[in-house]
């Protein structure tokens, strides 16, 4: 049903319940002479005959009362001569006057809701039915059926005037609006207020204050970061904040919570400086270092590369967790742009500015072991100061085969030092002599040397002449006779006797000769005999 039928259908019921206008209307005040069940009788000075009126239109007078009402005109039935009255004409004049000056003058009025109807509501309002959309009811669509016979304030949105009569448009969205503003003319910048949160947004906080809509950006929640407010705040909290921007234009609020302290880094920066030292608690860990807080709104970063002085890039986790309290030396503090940078390793001085003096290649230290790869190992000889071991460098080749763990205590010997990169690499070998040395100790060259065979190939054998170190022998030394195949003549486990011929220090090999061995034993068996026989000739002559 539209607008105008809504009208259209107002007009006919007062035109059915109401007895025919005459052009001539005049209000008269008089006396209630009768009331019968129908009509009630008046008698108005200045009339010869009684003003009828119907009783329905008295209710709440009795008889002796005086009463304004309109007189319409006579009778057309020659039977009867009466004037014909109305009370109810008086007061829908009135009322319509009170309901224009309601409009004009932005006033609250009281209606009733008679029925529903598509596309909103049929309102009394002091005797005047009048529409009242659902986009300006301010009632939900699944409440409405609720609300019928209810009495609600409007305020009135649109009068009309035409062939048919009145049309009223109310609204109950006016009211809301009126009462936001009168709310909002109150309102100043800096006024701290109570607010209801009703939406937790990503970006802030969606608020209500009385009946005004507010806002509170994230980055005015807290001095600190906050990375998510549902963490902190839910639908229906009620907060204080400060109003800091007002936009009567579009009754826009803005607020901040954080306001109603003082700016923490001000308040720190009174305090602490570059090279202070302080402590906090760390609040995040991310892949290239760690924020500490260290007050309440105020936190700064330690890089990666600030925690060792040994290392530019460090497992976190190897050194500290969320929920740590630590300390740290403040390295730049900017509290105007809100940068902190914090470091670990500064508490302490840079080892690495004295290494050439303590860690010298060739200077024997100790360290505990702090990490095992399949590679090497990692041991921290000072707090920021580590060594690298290769595994080629825990033992000499020959020797047992040594394993480390964590924790272990090492000697080693630097054998690398590299103050740009701040790395030492050592060898746990260094520190013992090699087998090399100890052989050069015990043999030399033209020594006989009885050892077992320890191999046996096609150009010659080793034999152990220590551990670590074996002894060649070639083929063509093996026997001063011919050997076609020496597995033929020798096995391993077998015990030889041979001569140290050739000793190759850079090399680090050591040759013998069998066959030396044997031309020598050749020569003093050969020389035994001749002496022998040399002898027994000269006896017989």
């Amino acid at each position: 049903m539209h607008n105008n039928e809504i009208y259209s259908e107002f007009e006919k019921l007062l035109e059915d319940y109401l007895p025919e206008e005459t052009t001539n209307k005049v209000r008269a005040e008089g006396r209630i002479d009768r009331k019968d069940r129908n009509y009630s009788y008046l008698d108005v000075p200045g009339q010869t005959t009684a003003v009828r009126v119907r009783s329905e239109e008295l209710e709440g007078y009795e008889v002796g009362d005086k009463v304004e009402v309109l007189l319409l005109g006579h009778t057309e039935n020659e039977d009867e001569d009466f004037i014909i009255g109305s009370r109810r004409r008086i007061d829908m004049e009135d009322n319509l006057k009170e309901i224009q000056d309601a409009f004009n003058n932005k006033e609250v009025l009281t209606g009733k809701i008679l029925r529903r109807v598509k596309g909103g509501y049929i309102l009394s309002v002091l005797s005047h039915q009048g529409f009242l959309p659902n986009s300006l009811s301010e009632i939900p669509k699944k409440e409405g059926d609720k609300m019928v016979g209810k009495e609600i304030k409007v305020m009135v949105k649109d009068m009309q005037k035409d062939r048919r009569g009145d049309k009223i448009t109310f609204s109950r969205k006016e009211i809301t609006v009126q009462k936001q503003q009168e709310e909002f003319d109150k309102l100043a910048i800096g006024d701290v207020v109570e607010v209801e949160v009703t939406d937790v947004l990503d970006f802030g906080l969606s608020v209500k204050i009385d009946h005004l809509r507010g806002f509170i950006h994230i980055s005015e929640v807290s001095w600190k970061k906050l990375d998510k407010l549902s963490d902190y705040y839910k639908k229906k909290d009620t907060v204080k904040a400060k109003i800091i921007v007002l936009e009567p234009e579009k009754t826009n609020i803005k607020l901040s919570i954080k306001a109603l302290t003082r700016n923490p880094w001000e308040v720190v920066a009174e305090t602490v400086g570059v090279d202070s030292e302080v402590a906090g608690k760390v609040t995040k860990i991310l892949p290239y270092g760690a924020f500490v807080e260290i007050t309440d709104g105020v936190e700064g970063l330690v890089h990666m590369s600030d925690f060792a002085w040994n290392k530019k890039r460090v497992n976190l986790g190897d050194y500290i967790k969320v929920g740590d309290e630590i300390k740290v030396k403040v390295l730049e503090f900017n509290p105007e742009n809100r940068r902190l940078k914090l470091g670990i390793k500064q508490l302490c001085e840079n080892p690495w500015d004295t290494a050439e003096e303590r860690y010298a290649v060739g200077t024997e230290l100790k360290a505990k072991v702090v990490e095992v790869k399949d590679f090497g190992l990692f041991a921290e000889i000072e707090p920021g100061v580590d060594v690298f071991v290769h595994n080629s460098d825990y033992n000499w080749q020959g020797e047992e085969n040594k394993k480390f763990a964590i924790g272990d205590e090492i000697t080693f010997k630097v054998i690398e030092l590299n103050t740009d990169e701040n790395k030492i690499k050592g060898s746990i070998k260094a520190t013992t002599k090699s087998p090399w040395d100890k052989a050069m100790e015990s043999y030399k060259l033209g020594q006989t040397v009885e050892k077992k065979i320890k191999n046996i190939l096609d150009f010659g054998m080793f034999i152990n002449l220590c551990e670590g170190v074996d002894g060649f022998i070639p083929a063509q030394l093996a026997s001063k006779d011919f050997i076609k195949n020496l597995k033929d003549r020798f096995a391993v486990g077998d015990t030889v006797k041979a001569q140290i011929v050739e000793i190759d220090r850079e090399k680090q090999r050591i040759k013998l000769s069998i066959k030396k061995i044997e031309i020598e034993e050749e020569k003093r068996q050969n020389q035994e005999l001749i002496d022998k026989y040399a002898v027994s000739s000269s006896d017989e002559e």
